[in-house]
Order: structure tokens, then sequence, then C-alpha cells
């Protein structure tokens, strides 16, 4: 896995590093998937990414991952599941999906997407300290369902 390290701002000097990562359970290669940095300390950088849903070339995934970009180690947070029939809990696998962080935190908000049953536009927040997802109901007029 290559990564690309921003080393000054100031002097916009940036290298590229291969890292072999490490995991204890097997991350499937996918497509259209999102990584979002987050934030869980007080550090002015985020050092953590997470990973969210994508294509493995048979099914769209719902699996959420972190990845520790100082000791190049990913942990899954949660594992790719069936859909729940209680869509207020429901984080229907996804590709093509949009997912920001936003003020340095530790949530990531997810927007639209490709799931099995088509075209999405829902928002969904995770809480990477909490490993819990909210789903968010917006009033007024709404983006049409779509991807990428």
């Amino acid at each position: 896995m290559w990564m690309l390290r921003c080393d000054s701002a100031a002097t916009g000097t940036a290298s590229w590093e291969l890292v072999a990562p490490s995991s204890e359970h097997t991350l499937i290669a996918r497509a259209a998937a999102t990584l979002s940095p987050v934030s869980l300390s007080d550090s002015a950088r985020p050092a953590r990414l997470v990973l969210f849903g994508g294509y493995d070339g048979g099914i769209c995934l719902n699996e959420v991952w972190l990845f520790d970009t100082r000791t190049a180690v990913w942990t899954m947070l949660l594992p790719h599941t069936a859909q729940a029939a209680d869509a207020s809990v429901r984080h229907d696998a996804r590709d093509g999906h949009l997912a920001i962080t936003h003020n340095n935190s530790s949530e990531v908000v997810i927007f639209g997407g490709m799931a099995d049953e088509g075209y999405l536009n829902d928002v969904l927040s995770f809480g990477v300290q909490t490993r819990q997802w909210t789903r968010h109901e917006c009033a007024g007029a709404s983006p049409s369902p779509r991807n990428d």
C-alpha cells in the first residue's frame, strides 16, 4: 500500500512511502469505497482513516475499517452484515457514496451511493469512538438518489 506523506505544507514537500499494512482480519479488495480522515485525539493532524463500503466485484459492502497511518495497522470496527429490517438502524451496503468528516471530528457523514436495491439519497453518520450508526432525517427538498 502506498502512502503519500506531506512533510511540509509551507514548502510543498511530499514523499511516497510503500508500507506493508497488517490486520487480524482479511481486508477484501474493493472499488468505490470511501476513505475519510478522522481525529481520535487532541492532535491537529488526523492520523487515522475510516474505510467504509465499496464493491468487491460481487456484492456491495457495509463493513467499517480504521487505518492508523502511524503504525500501518488496519482494525475492523464493524464487519459486513446482512441488512437490518429496521431502517432507523440500517446502514445499507453501498458503493459510490460520498463520505466526509467535519471540524476535525471522529464522526464520518455518508450520503447516497449505490446499493443492491438501487441508488440512495440517505444521510447517515458513523461515530468512530462509539461504533454506532445514526440515520439523519432531512427536512425539505433533498437531492435525488445518486452515486459518485
